[in-house]
């Protein structure tokens, strides 16, 4: 297949997935708290000391917040389609590395296969559809790895081969702290043992690379722990959140006895021809040349899953999304040991694969004008141009991936079929969340509530903070204008609704500073109910 082209399938396959309606969905889960530091930036110009609601929050190192932040300027919106962005793009820019960086190594049709299997793969694709820490922690961690894959396989100098993948590495610390450096090391340390060269991993310049990667988180942290003044209330904090996982006393027995099964669902659907191809790989099928560096790479990247898998399984609060890091090795290790396998087994896993892609195409063919009826039902028409345009790309595939026919590029019709079939998908099943604008919802009732000029000002203390996930989207949609106060704050002066949990209201009455309570109500959202004082002009 020409560059052009693998090009042209990479942008439709990421586009189709990760763009239709980025922002309709109210935000969810933790999303939230990558959103209202990064408006504390901007509104107060400190990049150094995250904030909610004027607080200090400690809980994640801050390069997501600050992601979030220059994209908020860069589009002049803070909507949830720009905060998401951040995530879409994180996603676009590792599936390009992983077709640009191991091309030279695997050739056109396999790197664009790596780069497919990573954009459909599902637990990515609902990372890169929210702005969550996962999708940017992903792209640095793979950037990293497959620089140093492109670098290692080439033969270059040790002083790039050392230097330039940890420059990344140091920005995921940044992301989420050194827990990616597990895999790493797992990658390096098998490759070079493969190839008995681990004299090479004691080189000067990978002691540079390593002062490299800490010169770019260190800055940062000196200057957090000078402004909050103590390390505990400032990085220990999500040093405290990541050794809690070791903590035996605060295991989940089902969660922790599911997690074997769990982690490679994760994966869905490379998991399927990965394992596959890793049997025959067990049973002797498929060899590798200790001579040959991509040999030597694969079996790294396998060391590295294997490993993984150990410990998220050991951990008494291990989760499988520790493992999405890995997912690049992951791909890779998948499309290498594939090209692999001998021609029998890999012409019944093709047959295999054409029976469930024919399946799956039917699958999309009934389930989109069902969804789109279900839809208008509903009243809802944003989705209904998204299915269409999905119908049209199922019904057009199989002139383009020769549905009909036995072939040799089974992986890549699945991811093109699953990229196809998702874009109208996507967008349909979004109108279906329980959840659906619930917030929106109560925030436009507690706007009606306000007069003409003043703002809603919420007492957001460190109990609301760290419990109330959910109930802080109030300080996102609450926009018109709205303050969040913790322990520490100061009520605004042009405030004329003050609201917090119904149990707080000796805290809020101190907060007053002698201003006068009109009137007072209580509303409840979503089991919380909240007190509401109309303050005097």
């Amino acid at each position: 297949m020409t560059f052009r082209l693998c090009l042209l399938l990479l942008f439709l396959a990421w586009a189709a997935l990760y763009l239709p309606a980025l922002g309709k969905p109210e935000l969810r889960g933790e999303e939230i708290r990558r959103i209202l530091p990064a408006q504390g930036i901007l509104e107060s110009g400190d990049w150094v000391v995250p904030r909610i609601a004027g607080e200090v929050y400690a809980n994640k190192p801050p390069l997501i917040n600050w992601a979030i932040a220059g994209l908020f300027s860069i589009t002049g919106s803070q909507s949830e389609t720009s905060a998401r962005l951040v995530s879409a793009i994180s996603i676009l820019v590792l599936a390009l590395s992983a077709f640009f960086l191991p091309r030279k190594v695997w050739g056109n049709d396999d790197a664009l296969l790596v780069a497919l299997a990573l954009l459909t793969t599902l637990t990515l694709i609902s990372n890169g559809r929210l702005i969550e820490i996962e999708a940017l922690f992903t792209a640095l961690t793979g950037l990293g790895t497959l620089f140093w894959i492109r670098l290692w396989t080439s033969r270059s100098s040790p002083w790039l081969v050392w230097t330039l993948p940890y420059l990344f590495l140091g920005f995921a610390c940044l992301a989420k702290g050194p827990v990616h450096l597990l895999f790493w090391f797992s990658l390096v340390i098998g490759a070079l043992l493969f190839t008995r060269e681990m004299r090479s991993f004691f080189h000067p310049a990978h002691f540079l690379g390593i002062f490299l990667m800490v010169a770019i988180f260190l800055p940062w942290m000196i200057l957090n722990i000078e402004a909050v003044g103590s390390g505990d209330s400032s990085i220990g904090n999500w040093v405290e959140e990541f050794t809690m996982r070791g903590d035996v006393s605060r295991m989940e027995w089902d969660r922790w006895l599911t997690n074997p099964f769990k982690i490679p669902g994760g994966f869905l659907p490379w998991t399927v021809p990965l394992f596959f191809s890793i049997w025959f790989l067990w049973k002797g099928k498929i060899r590798f040349d200790r001579t040959e560096r991509r040999d030597a790479v694969i079996a790294g990247s396998l060391a590295a899953l294997g490993i993984g898998y150990v410990i998220v399984c050991l951990l008494p609060m291990g989760v499988p999304r520790y493992l999405i890091p890995a997912y690049p090795l992951a791909a890779l290790a998948t499309v290498d040991l594939f090209s692999r396998l001998p021609s029998s087994p890999r012409i019944a896993y093709e047959r295999f694969g054409l029976k469930a892609n024919r399946l799956l195409w039917w699958v999309f063919l009934i389930a989109l004008p069902v969804m789109a009826t279900l839809v208008w039902k509903r009243g809802e028409t944003s989705p209904l141009p998204w299915i269409a345009a999905a119908l049209v790309a199922v019904a057009f595939l199989p002139k383009l991936t020769f549905l009909r026919t036995e072939n040799r590029r089974v992986l890549r019709d699945t991811a093109l079929l699953i990229a196809a079939g998702g874009m109208g998908l996507l967008p349909a099943m979004q109108v279906f969340q329980g959840e659906n604008d619930l917030f929106r919802k109560a925030s436009a009732e507690i706007a009606s509530k306000l007069p003409d000029e003043g703002r809603v000002t919420i007492y957001a203390d460190a109990e609301f903070r760290n419990r109330l996930t959910k109930h802080l989207r109030l300080l996102f949609y609450l926009r018109d204008p709205v303050t969040g106060i913790g322990e520490n704050g100061h009520l605004p002066d042009d405030t004329r609704l003050f609201m917090g949990q119904e149990e707080k209201r000796e805290a809020m009455q101190n907060k007053l500073e002698g201003r006068s309570i009109d009137t007072e109500e209580t509303l409840t959202i979503r089991g919380v109910t909240f007190l509401l004082f109309h303050l005097k002009g």
